[in-house]
């Protein structure tokens, strides 16, 4: 027998008993059974009435004879719960070994995987191991590798603890009083000034407490070299960690700049409106803040912002949360995008500690080959120069033998003429210098010879001048001597 879709899964038929027992308070710790008890009664299973505090459920018949087959001698095998997309992918890494090998989101077909933004919402919804957090890399073939490594962990372990904001501070962080004095950066109403600046100030306090450094925004080069400061590019808050840079900025809806704002409605003042500076720009009217919704939003920056894709990077007020309550997820997600970075920067430091160990066991082998290289090298200079030389002496002993027996056919014709004789005299003396046997042969020393007869025996890439030069074969130019 197998289970079929209409059958339930243990977790439905345990809620089930609990419906039928009168709904007992201190079973369920939340409010989740509840959307689980609406959905069964799609199904006719229970009942249920009210909400909130008066919410209630009853099994219907539907509900009291499944329960009855489920305790009988022949139940329905359960059916197993469905998977989120996001838990069978912490799975299936888990199973992997804690790396596992995707292919990437292809911009060619809308319904491959984005991989990438999936582990990003596995983490974000808790369902990686505590302590842990994904890594993912592109590989050269075009994949993702998506590994578990160790991440931030709160103390205790479990969810972190609420970060509160207090309604009075008596003394403001020195960056908390630097975003509250820079009105001209701000972009918040005069109305939420306060607010914004203990929410500055407790993000402040949270990060020197966990060893960062914190600051006021400083000033960036803009595209002409000026030194400016703009939100996106320097934030309201600046935070650097061990290996990161983080920049916070902090807005309400609909509020201009303040700074830029007044700057252009006292320019507006002392030029004529109906001159062409307003041509193509909007004429501020009324404070910067005219328009302000009340609502807060913050964002975070960060230098390596490409190896975050898919994280978390906006928080703000909803209907139901403000910011304040999702300050202890911004100081997390900086506590694992700092940890990422960490884990970056040693692999960078061991990758480039591992090309140096390689780059000087090539260059200690380099040498050892060299010295090989070279050896043979000279070793093929003696062989051609002894061969030139036995070729030679050849040559020579090969002409005086010829020359030799044709004075003797000379003598034989001619012997008694005078001038025979001496032109046979000359000739004899010619022949005893030429002939190479008129002294035994010995093995010609070679100490020395130029770089560029020597080079025609050394191996392709490889230089007479020493293991780090190039083959100047393949050099364009000259030889290419020593400089």
């Amino acid at each position: 027998m197998t289970a079929q879709r209409k059958t339930l899964n243990a977790k439905q038929v345990d809620l089930l008993r609990w419906v039928r027992d009168g709904c007992p308070e201190g079973v369920y710790g939340d409010d989740h059974h509840r959307i689980s008890a609406a959905a069964l009664r799609r199904r006719g299973f229970p009942s249920i009435s009210g909400r909130g505090s008066s919410w209630g459920a009853d099994l219907t018949k539907a509900g009291r004879d499944y329960l009855d087959r489920v305790e009988g001698p022949d139940p329905p095998i359960p059916r197993q719960a469905n998977v989120s997309v996001t838990q069978e992918l912490v799975d299936d890494v888990i199973a992997a070994g804690g790396t596992l090998v995707v292919p990437s989101k292809s911009w060619r077909d809308p319904d491959s995987v984005d991989y990438r933004r999936r582990a990003r919402v596995a983490e974000h919804l808790g369902k990686v191991p505590t302590g842990k957090l994904f890594a993912i890399r592109n590989l050269p073939d075009g994949n993702l590798e998506i590994e578990l490594v160790s991440g931030p962990t709160m103390p205790g372990g479990g969810k972190p603890k609420p970060i509160e904001v207090p309604e009075k501070i008596s003394r403001y962080h020195p960056a908390a009083k630097s975003f509250r004095d820079g009105k001209d950066r701000h972009e918040v109403s005069r109305e939420l000034v306060q607010r914004a600046t203990r929410i500055v100030h407790v993000l402040s306090r949270e990060a020197t407490a966990r060893g960062w450094e914190v600051r006021a925004p400083g000033r960036s080069p803009d595209s002409y070299g000026r030194e400016s400061w703009t939100p996106s590019k320097n934030g309201h808050l600046a935070i650097e960690t061990e290996d990161e840079r983080f920049w916070l900025r902090l807005r309400e809806g609909k509020v201009r700049l303040r700074g830029h704002w007044e700057q252009e409605a006292e320019h507006h003042r002392t030029v004529d409106p109906d001159s062409s500076w307003w041509r193509d720009r909007e004429i501020p009217r009324g404070p910067y803040d005219a328009n302000a919704d009340g609502k807060l939003d913050l964002e975070l920056f960060c230098t390596h912002y490409y190896a975050y894709h898919g994280r978390q990077s906006r928080w703000g007020d909803r209907q139901r949360w403000s910011l304040e309550d999702r300050l202890t997820d911004i100081v997390l997600e900086i506590e694992t995008r700092a940890a990422e970075a960490t884990r970056r920067e040693e692999e960078k430091r061991e990758a480039a500690a591992e090309a140096k160990r390689r780059a000087e066991e090539e260059a200690r082998q380099r040498e050892v080959d060299f010295k090989v290289h070279l050896k043979d090298a000279w070793r093929l200079l003696f062989e051609a120069r002894r061969a030139k030389d036995l070729r030679s002496q050849a040559a020579a002993w090969s002409e005086a033998k010829a020359l030799g027996a044709y004075c003797d056919a000379v003598e034989a014709a001619h012997g008694d003429d005078p001038e025979a004789r001496r032109w046979l005299d000359w000739a004899r003396g010619f022949i005893e210098k030429l002939d190479p046997l008129d002294k035994p042969p010995s093995l010609p020393e070679i100490t020395e010879a130029p770089e560029d007869e020597l080079q025609q025996y050394m191996p392709d890439g490889w230089s007479v001048q020493g293991p780090e030069y190039p083959d100047p074969r393949k050099v364009r130019g000259s030889f290419g001597g020593r400089r």
